[in-house]
């Protein structure tokens, strides 16, 4: 009797301790599937507490048929409860930890970098922002600085102008656009910036000698044209600017469109601007000492357009950023025809009063290509840059065949050089 006793106990008990070798493992992930160390993990209702090991791994052992739930805690995720029933077999189960986001109100991030500059700086600067260009937009880029203490433009009545800096021009300013000198036809009078002053981002004015960072050419200062700042990651958008002036009766447009994924961008912006004859508070002017009048105090032929189109493109990454800058710039403009050529009384004024926005001989054609390529590439402690540059200016000078001195009455019809064509620069 006590053998049977002892028999039935000894099943009874064994059947208990297989019920009792039950467990619950598993693997907690952030959403990168990366192994999650150091999360708490609390099994409930028994209130068993564990922390998951360097890969991640918990478990809970000698567990007993039941219903349960694992609640996983980690600051800067979601706590997740996952609720289990644990049967004739043991359960692995895999935790996915999403992390916890918060939505903050706006932040605005402000620097002072500008007048860290100027106390930085020996030399006179004046840093301007794109926005100052777009709240005092003039005909020109140059047009639109002239409001700046000791900037001042040389004006042909031909929508274009020059930078004067402290009274010095033409060749004693370096204009330098996105890190390459520009180079057009700076040193003549009827020569403009063939620069779009929509496309154009932080401007830095440097009044006085600065030889020693922009060359020899900067005796009388610089002018450094900073490209506009890149597109944030993922976003897309654009832009549209209009542009009036009463004088000229000139109008305007420029449209900008740009997109950026996670390293690729682009930026292009399409610009198109167009005036008639400028017109003076006076009905007659002198051109060496010989009477000029004129039409509705308008100055003939002073009539022209503009147009430019830009593509900024590249790819930026934490250590490699390669960009790649393209603009071209064109301008057709007429010349004051009383005041410009060999015969300045020999105008057809019936003719040019006839319309102040056509364009008739004297004038000028001008075209101005650029590409640039900026590169970055960072390695350890140390970076390295690249600049490249490629510009073509060209520009035409057209103007009625008059004869004078050796010139023959009539233009010869062997020459390959188009009759109105005076002047030609490439």
């Amino acid at each position: 009797m006590k053998n049977t006793l002892f028999i039935v106990l000894l099943l009874l008990f064994g059947v208990n301790l297989q019920a009792q070798d039950l467990y619950i493992n598993g693997k907690v992930t952030d959403s990168n599937l990366k192994p999650l160390p150091g999360v708490v993990v609390v099994l409930k209702p028994i209130n068993q507490l564990v922390v998951t090991d360097a890969k991640g791994s918990f478990a809970f052992r000698n567990l007993a048929k039941a219903s349960y739930a694992i609640t996983v805690k980690l600051s800067g995720y979601n706590q997740k409860t996952i609720p289990l029933e644990l049967k004739d077999s043991s359960l692995f189960v895999p935790i996915l930890m999403p992390g916890l986001s918060h939505q903050l109100q706006e932040v605005i991030v402000a620097d002072k970098h500008v007048e860290t500059r100027k106390m930085e700086e020996s030399l006179n600067v004046e840093v301007v922002s794109a926005a100052f260009i777009q709240r005092n937009l003039g005909g020109s880029l140059m047009k639109s600085l002239e409001r700046l203490p000791g900037i001042k433009t040389i004006g042909i009545g031909s929508g274009q102008s020059k930078p004067l800096i402290r009274g010095l021009g033409f060749n004693r300013v370096v204009v330098v656009d996105k890190g390459v000198k520009h180079e057009g036809q700076q040193w003549g009078a009827d020569h403009g910036l063939e620069i779009d002053q929509f496309a154009a981002g932080e401007v830095e004015l440097i009044k006085g000698a600065a030889s020693f960072v922009y060359g020899s050419d900067a005796i009388g200062g610089a002018i450094d044209i900073k490209p506009n700042s890149l597109p944030a990651q993922n976003t897309v958008g654009g832009s549209v600017n209009l542009i009036g002036k009463t004088n000229n009766s000139l109008y305007g447009s420029s449209v900008n469109l740009f997109q950026r994924k996670n390293d690729w961008f682009f930026d292009a912006r399409a610009t198109y601007q167009n005036y008639g004859d400028y017109r003076v508070p006076t009905e007659r002017i002198f051109v060496y000492d010989f009477a000029v009048d004129l039409d509705n105090n308008h100055l003939r032929n002073t009539a022209g357009n503009e147009s430019g189109l830009h593509l900024n493109t590249g790819i930026v990454k934490d250590n490699f950023k390669s960009v790649f800058y393209f603009s071209n710039v064109y301008s057709k403009s007429g010349f004051f025809a009383n005041a410009h050529g060999l015969e300045p009384r020999r105008v057809d004024e019936t003719l040019h009063d006839s319309s102040n926005r056509d364009i008739l001989m004297p004038s000028q054609k001008v075209n101005h290509f650029k590409l640039i390529n900026h590169t970055e590439f960072l390695t350890g402690l140390h970076k390295l840059e690249m600049e490249l540059g490629y510009q073509r200016n060209f520009r035409q000078e057209f103007s009625a065949y008059v004869n004078h001195g050796y010139m023959p009455a009539i233009y010869p019809t062997d020459l390959n050089i188009p009759r109105d064509l005076e002047r030609e620069f490439d």
